[in-house]
């Protein structure tokens, strides 16, 4: 399957999570948690924080079903900013305690927010790379990851050397769309008591077995994402 679930395919699963539908939460796990956990320990760059936020992701999205609009884009791509949101937040919140704790050597605040910015943007980026289509991001690793010329782009993909020249512009306008999004800004709103619910589901490095519930790390609070309804319901 391609790597934005078809339409239909988000709508219904939408609808199954806003009936508490307890697989529909298994089945979006196991198809986005490696998105999730590898987007996470981009901005992070700590394993154990990965799996935190992606435990956080989860616990949100059961919460708040209706807050994905299947209207304004795929559903893969409405998690991934729940998860860049959780990730650029919970960063935030590391670099000014570790900025309490250097107390006059502590790096400036521009400083931080430069730091954060420069992570957020690595995530988005990695993201937009994952989503192209195949010819684009092929063209893109050849040519600017491997540094071939067109003619050698050209050879390897069989294509011709114009046709290389427009997959890699197309592939390159994509990517600079994430330099064009500063990091999000932390939260104002937690979410309420969550719902009676099946747990969210284990990080992608844990031990398979039964699931533990969101209710046991969500710490904070998961936060609601910027521009989202954030309607939690309980049950």
């Amino acid at each position: 399957m391609g790597h934005d679930a078809p339409p239909r395919w988000d709508r219904r699963m939408q609808q199954r999570l806003a009936h508490g539908e307890a697989a529909a939460l298994g089945e979006l796990y196991d198809r986005f948690a490696s998105l999730v956990h590898s987007l996470a320990h981009r901005v992070l760059d700590d394993e154990d924080a990965a799996d935190r936020v992606t435990r956080e992701v989860f616990g949100y999205i059961w919460e708040h079903p209706d807050s994905y609009d299947p209207k304004q884009g795929p559903l893969r791509s409405w998690v991934a900013g729940i998860t860049r949101h959780q990730a650029v937040q919970r960063l935030r919140q590391t670099e000014a305690a570790s900025a309490r704790d250097c107390g006059p050597d502590a790096p400036a605040p521009a400083e931080i927010e430069e730091k954060i910015r420069e992570a957020s943007t690595a995530a988005r980026a990695d993201f937009i790379v994952t989503s192209m289509p195949a010819p684009l991001r092929d063209a893109l690793e050849l040519a600017y990851f491997q540094r071939r010329d067109y003619r050698q782009t050209a050879a390897d993909l069989g294509v011709t050397e114009d046709e290389a020249r427009r997959r890699l512009r197309l592939g390159l306008q994509l990517l600079s769309t994430a330099h064009n999004h500063q990091a999000l800004p932390p939260a104002h709103r937690t979410a309420p008591a969550p719902r009676s619910a099946p747990g969210a589901a284990r990080a992608p490095h844990a031990p398979r077995g039964p699931r533990p519930s969101h209710t046991q790390h969500t710490g904070q609070g998961t936060s609601a994402p910027p521009g989202g309804p954030g309607h939690g319901r309980s049950r």
